[in-house]
């Protein structure tokens, strides 16, 4: 049985169970007097406390779960005086569940030399972002910068 009474009902309830002259030991446990902090006149209803549904709280995105399925993103960068490098990332920001494409197209530096590239590491089997001087990405999502 459900727990959440109208305070109108719950007054009707109460009177009528306590007028038929039977003792306070005989009677149901769905008499019982109403808080004194409600109103029969409030607008809305509340609730008693103890039977209030709690809210369950909410999951922390993760790369898992929140932001949607993971998946694995090449990164390559071109930058002036130093050699190019790569690494692989995953799709999502952790705390903010925004694209790691969408990220870089906001932060990747766009001054003269500058590339950053980025493509899912599906389409880019055996990369090697490891190596002293990674290899261009095939089947590029995002190109940031002159350079590109």
């Amino acid at each position: 049985m459900r727990r959440t009474i109208l305070p109108i009902a719950a007054i009707l309830l109460t009177a009528a169970c306590s007028s038929g002259g039977s003792d306070t030991a005989s009677k149901p446990a769905h008499t019982s007097t109403p808080r004194a902090t409600r109103s029969s006149h409030s607008a809305a209803p509340e609730p008693s406390a103890s039977h209030v549904a709690k809210p369950k709280p909410k999951p922390k995105p993760s790369r898992s779960k929140g932001c949607g399925p993971e998946r694995d993103v090449i990164v390559w960068y071109k930058t002036p005086g130093a050699p190019n490098s790569a690494q692989v990332i995953g799709n999502y920001n952790v705390t903010s569940c925004q694209t790691t494409f969408d990220e870089l197209q906001q932060d990747s530096p766009t001054g003269d030399g500058y590339c950053t590239e980025a493509a899912w590491a599906s389409d880019n089997p055996g990369y090697n972002a490891d190596a002293d001087s990674p290899k261009r990405l095939k089947n590029v999502q995002v190109s940031v910068g002159p350079a590109c």
